[in-house]
């Protein structure tokens, strides 16, 4: 048996939901929970510390509407660039998604040990080994297949991200 198999052998024993398959550069990755499996390793996502997080958001001197921006998103957790313009009523540009980064980015340098965690993550999970300062907040949604639901894919007019798990905050 393959160093592969026992680690998927590994983490079926342990019950955990597989979330998602993932081609990237022909190879097979697989997410459990918040985990890949590539290349006989696991890649976890940082898990954002709840109270590091709101603690930066305080520091990181927002504008009413960067803010505005963040509670939306950690509301509604899925959200598309559409969807969002369209429920802020923002102009169409700059893009809400660059706004999105250089939030994050000013985020980040309040939690910057966490930061450089979730910016090595995001270019290990990348397919061409790009950063994206967003994932400190979101990543792409999936859908039932497993496929990420963006329009490279051809599985969505446009890319459909949705907000950690640990920021959500619709049922407060």
């Amino acid at each position: 048996m393959s160093q592969r198999a026992k680690i998927y052998q590994n983490l079926l024993r342990k019950n955990l939901p597989m979330i998602s398959i993932k081609l990237l550069k022909n190879q097979r990755k697989r997410i459990y929970q918040n985990q890949i499996i590539m290349k006989n390793e696991i890649i976890k996502r940082p898990i954002t510390p709840v109270e590091e997080f709101e603690i930066a958001l305080n520091k990181a001197e927002l504008s009413d509407e960067d803010y505005e921006l963040i509670d939306y998103i950690r509301y509604t957790s899925v959200f598309t660039q559409p969807s969002l313009v369209k429920d802020l009523k923002r102009p169409s540009k700059p893009p809400l998604l660059t706004n999105l980064c250089q939030i994050c980015r000013k985020i980040g340098s309040e939690m910057p040990e966490h930061f450089k965690k979730v910016i090595d993550w995001s270019i290990r999970m990348s397919e061409h080994n790009t950063r994206w300062d967003g994932h400190l907040i979101c990543a792409e949604a999936l859908n039932v297949d497993n496929i990420p639901i963006s329009p490279s894919h051809g599985t969505s007019l446009f890319d459909v991200l949705v907000v950690h798990k640990e920021l959500f905050l619709g049922f407060d």
